[in-house]
């Protein structure tokens, strides 16, 4: 009987399992302080688990709380139902106290836990200034200037003996020797040269001539060396260059002004980017645009060139060229590009474009008023770019808005905004229904 006895005192005197007293917590939802449960229950508002509150505030805390003035009672789910004592809600939950420093709540504003806040990732931002533009979204696509372009064509008849650069995408320095060419004609006129040269009494302007059917500087220089005419006409490149063009072969015919090759410079290249028609209005010759390849995603800075005063109606954009440097070589041409301007660079009082919600004809966002409290907030915006969206009115600088975690955010104030209408439209049903 002794040891019975003793087995007792001694099973009283041990400590509480670390179990039982978990399982005596007390669970709350996050979101929700106010909503109490076991472990495993949901929150009927949100169906979030409850998790285990946090240790309870020390005995001063508590006597401060218990000393604070409770100025009424409202509904969890409806602050518009009130009481002057605690009861049952119209949804059958237990009134919750508001007490005096708590009556001063930004109006339309919600108040989210700081756990939860923590949980959501909340973020913020104050609105301030910032220098950017209107930014202006294109497609377009990459060509050879016309300006960098040569034509090498004959000017007399004759045939193409000996064709050096047989091939296009050739690279060509200046000075290079292209093709020879025999024609009668221009021997004749070799002769007359040299004739002229050699007595002293030229017989009109036989140098003048000889420019006339093609020769340049390096090959009267070749022919006054040699001394007589040749069959041979060498023809040399202009400038430095890439074959872009070769309608004839060696040995073929050449009739007088037939081109023989095209020589094209590909160290500036054009952009011919399709702006709409109303945008196109803001920009200006001079302008600095950013060409991005969409398949690499590497960017170049281009100029604006010209605005081409024609439109395509179909599409109702307009051509504006742009010049874009390409020394290394790398661009190609008949590639698509996107094409991004920016005008109108100034200071802007703005936000980062994610803190911006839209709705129907509306843009708003979530302000944070401090001590937990978040509302929406219209604004009417303007300009977006780099990132940033302008707030032409709505806010002020140094205001604080929610930059992630605003979803979430919204969906809670549009939730309890939604049930306390419905609570309202039941009481309000309910009494007109009395009233009948």
């Amino acid at each position: 009987m002794r040891i019975i006895i003793l087995s007792v005192l001694l099973m009283l005197c041990l400590p509480i399992p670390a179990v039982l007293a978990e399982d005596t917590a007390t669970y709350i939802c996050p979101m929700h302080p106010h909503i109490h449960g076991q472990k495993g229950d949901n929150c009927p508002i949100c169906g979030m688990f409850l998790a285990p509150q946090e240790n309870e505030a020390p005995a001063a805390t508590t006597m401060e709380k218990n000393e604070r003035k409770i100025l009424y009672w409202v509904a969890p789910m409806d602050p518009n139902y009130r009481q002057d004592h605690p009861g049952k809600s119209p949804m059958g939950m237990d009134l919750v106290p508001v007490y005096e420093e708590e009556s001063s709540a930004p109006e339309g504003a919600i108040q989210i836990a700081p756990t939860y806040q923590q949980a959501l990732g909340v973020k913020t931002e104050a609105t301030g200034l910032h220098e950017f533009g209107a930014r202006i979204d294109a497609h377009g696509h990459i060509e050879a200037s016309t300006r960098e372009q040569h034509v090498i064509a004959v000017r007399t008849s004759g045939w193409i003996t000996e064709l050096r650069k047989d091939a296009i995408g050739d690279t060509v320095k200046k000075g290079d020797l292209l093709f020879s060419f025999y024609s009668p004609d221009l021997m004749s006129a070799q002769a007359d040269y040299l004739v002229g040269r050699r007595s002293g009494r030229p017989i009109g302007d036989t140098e003048g001539r000889l420019r006339l059917y093609g020769m340049d500087n390096q090959a009267i220089k070749t022919l006054q060396k040699a001394g007589h005419a040749t069959e041979k006409t060498p023809f040399h490149a202009p400038a430095d260059g890439v074959v872009a063009s070769l309608p004839l072969r060696e040995g073929s015919f050449a009739n007088a002004g037939e081109t023989v090759l095209v020589l094209q410079d590909y160290q500036h290249l054009w952009v011919m980017a399709h702006v709409p028609l109303r945008d196109v209005q803001m920009l200006h010759e001079g302008e600095n645009a950013t060409v991005m390849l969409d398949e690499t995603g590497k960017t170049f800075t281009a100029t604006i060139e010209t605005i081409l005063p024609a439109t395509d109606p179909l599409s109702r954009t307009a051509m504006v060229r742009l010049l874009l440097d390409n020394t290394d070589g790398s661009l190609k041409t008949k590639t698509l590009v996107h094409v991004m301007f920016e005008t109108g660079s100034k200071m802007r009082l703005s936000v980062p474009a994610e803190a911006v919600l839209y709705g129907k004809d509306i843009a708003y966002v979530i302000e944070d008023v401090g001590n937990g409290y978040f509302r929406p907030v219209h604004v009417q915006t303007g300009v977006t770019a780099k990132g940033m969206t302008e707030i032409i009115s709505g806010l002020q600088a140094g205001q604080n808005v929610v930059v992630t975690g605003q979803f979430m955010i919204d969906a809670e104030s549009t939730l309890r905004g939604g049930l306390s209408a419905m609570n309202t439209a039941r009481i309000e049903d309910g009494n007109h229904a009395h009233k009948h």
